[in-house]
């Protein structure tokens, strides 16, 4: 994983042994409360993909170095052990950035965004609106700018805020749209 200073998101993948749901789902709250009192912590959901005995766990962290620091730390080790002991294969993480974590699923094929309907949809609700109000604010600023290149010296700016500010608040808002089969958050 590459050091950035930028907020990092770790997907956690795993398939629960049968009958030991209950236990999971006792050591999955204790270690995102673990999680939560850490240095940078951000969030961490909850995806429970429909054939029920999957958990996909979102941590984000507000760095790489605070997300190195959990996954080296103590408290996330012992937990990691107790719930790798419940689970058909070791824990596996899967770091994502940048546009992928617009939209993130797993439903038991590997890495896939909610259908691209869905996606564009949300998508469009979410850029229009930040285009128009990030011109209304900042358009005056460009306005050396010839007119056709504009885009070339705004569309920085508009991708940031995107990805850093409004996806992540749109896929939380439409969430049960985007992904009608999570589980709890």
């Amino acid at each position: 994983m590459a050091k950035t200073d930028t907020p990092v998101t770790v997907v956690v993948d795993r398939t629960v042994l049968p009958g030991k749901a209950a236990e999971f789902e006792t050591y999955l709250e204790k270690i995102r409360a673990a999680a939560a009192e850490f240095p940078g912590f951000l969030e961490s959901e909850v995806i429970q993909p429909e054939d029920g005995d999957r958990y996909i766990l979102v941590f984000r962290f507000a760095s790489q170095a605070e997300l190195d620091a959990w996954s080296a730390s103590e408290p996330r080790n012992h937990w990691v052990g107790k719930i790798d002991q419940i689970i058909e294969e070791p824990t596996k993480l899967i770091a994502i950035s940048g546009l992928e974590t617009w939209f993130y699923a797993d439903k038991g094929k590997g890495f896939l965004p909610p259908p691209k309907f869905k996606m564009a949809l949300i998508t469009y609700l979410a850029i229009a609106p930040t285009i128009m109000l990030f011109n209304l604010v900042f358009g005056r600023f460009f306005d050396f700018v010839p007119g056709p290149f504009t885009i070339f010296v705004t569309a920085p700016f508009i991708v940031l805020i995107m990805t850093y500010l409004v996806m992540p608040l749109m896929t939380k808002i439409f969430r049960g749209f985007l992904f009608p089969h999570s589980g709890p958050k």
